[in-house]
């Protein structure tokens, strides 16, 4: 036994309850004089400004280090990187601690993660992980694990733009020339006179009635081809030539009947559709149609 010890001179510790010690925690040494509730106050303190890091929303990646030093300094660089944090543990992943991360599938798919800095993942607890779908990535740099997330959260992103794509509705304004086929599709000649024709587009025309001045909002169904002199192209944008387009959709509305040749069309939009387009394509959303969408079709379609 040893009653002093100095330097980097390992020592080994028996004592009652060590299975319930931290890694990396503060080992203090109650002296006859001294306060031992004040004392375990203290050594508490570190784990409560740790726990304080972890987000009060519900939702954040699970995060897993060593020790309580490589934990807080992974803690803090997530802070500075906005990743929020939903609960953390020390030593290696086991079954249980994915148990944790996979809470977050539910309403928080991104976010069921678990961020392993210098730490081993048991058999079991990976094969679990790939069972529920809770991604686990490991690092002995901390850098390396923001680059894995920041990956998986691209991926995350790019899945929902893609799943979403039939909700976005890009703004534009149709002038018809000539009609080519009445219904089941419908055919027609236009000049884009607003924004941009793109194919999956909705579209919609609107009737006044001149007695009532009661609004008629007929859908038409989706744009399914573009054509531009026997060719097939993804859109049209205000300004170029005429395009020929096929509206197809279930109970379509005639020429001739409920629909006029000269009737304006439009883009039918909606609130999910402008949703949609703040949070997937806000980039490729021009000013100008961004302008369109606020100050003329929102009050076409009533979209509050």
């Amino acid at each position: 036994h040893n009653k002093e010890v100095k330097a980097a001179l390992g020592v080994k510790i028996t004592a009652n309850g060590l299975e319930n010690a931290i890694a990396g925690s503060r080992l203090l040494l109650v002296k006859e004089d001294d306060d031992e509730e004040e004392l375990m106050d203290d050594v508490m303190s570190d784990l409560e400004n740790l726990l304080s890091k972890i987000s009060t929303s519900g939702r954040g990646v699970t995060v897993q280090a060593s020790t309580l030093g490589s934990l807080e300094a992974l803690l803090e660089f997530l802070k500075q990187m906005k990743i929020p944090v939903g609960s953390i543990s020390i030593g290696n992943v086991h079954r249980r601690d994915v148990i944790t991360a996979s809470t977050m599938l539910e309403k928080h798919k991104q976010y069921a993660v678990m961020l392993c800095f210098d730490v081993k993942v048991d058999k079991e607890a990976q094969a679990y992980a790939d069972e529920v779908g809770v991604k686990i990535f490991t690092a002995d740099i901390i850098y390396h694990l923001f680059d894995q997330f920041t990956k998986h959260m691209a991926e995350i992103a790019a899945q929902k733009k893609e799943e979403s794509k039939m909700l976005a509705v890009f703004p534009c304004i149709l002038n018809p020339i000539q009609v080519f086929n009445k219904t089941n599709p419908i055919v027609v000649g236009v000049d884009v006179t607003e924004g941009a024709l793109r194919v999956n587009t909705p579209i919609a025309a609107i009737k006044i009635n001149p007695v009532t001045n009661a609004k008629e909002i007929i859908p038409m169904g989706r744009v399914t081809s573009i054509e531009r002199e026997h060719k097939q192209i993804p859109l049209c944008k205000k300004g170029q030539p005429a395009v020929a387009v096929k509206i197809e959709g279930n109970n379509q509305p005639t020429y001739g009947r409920q629909l006029e040749d000269k009737m304006v069309l439009y883009s039918h939009i909606s609130r999910a559709s402008i949703d949609t387009l703040k949070e997937f394509y806000r980039d490729e959303v021009t000013k100008d149609e961004w302008n369109l969408i606020a100050k003329h079709l929102k009050g076409l379609f009533d979209v509050v």
